[in-house]
């Protein structure tokens, strides 16, 4: 998983088959604002209505919230970036316990590198 949330997209850019698929200027096929490598420490504390706002009508919305929690917070332990630590420190408590679990092993990642 490395520093990547989901892998989808490493998945659309090594398909052979999209090697020659035409770019499109459709706006259903564009990014979302905002959503062009977003910043970790706002995927892992992003709100229920943040999420629903900005995920509505996406594939995200079958992982969840949590789900895109957690991966986000496993992505920071992997990151290497100890500006993560205090942010790592109280998600340990979250009341979401994968996340929780998930920021104790990412701490854990972040002190041994």
């Amino acid at each position: 998983m490395g520093r990547n949330v989901f892998g989808c997209d490493i998945c659309q850019d090594v398909c052979p088959w999209n090697r020659k698929a035409p770019l499109t200027a459709q706006p259903e096929f564009q990014p979302r604002e905002g959503l062009v490598n977003p910043a970790l420490a706002w995927l892992a504390e992003i709100t229920a209505e943040e999420f629903r706002e900005k995920f509505r009508g996406s594939p995200l919305r079958r992982a969840k919230r949590g789900g895109l929690r957690r991966n986000a917070v496993i992505a920071m332990g992997n990151s290497g970036d100890r500006r993560f630590v205090p942010m790592l420190e109280k998600l340990q408590a979250d009341e979401d316990t994968v996340v929780a679990e998930s920021a104790n092993h990412a701490l854990g990642q972040l002190v041994r590198s």
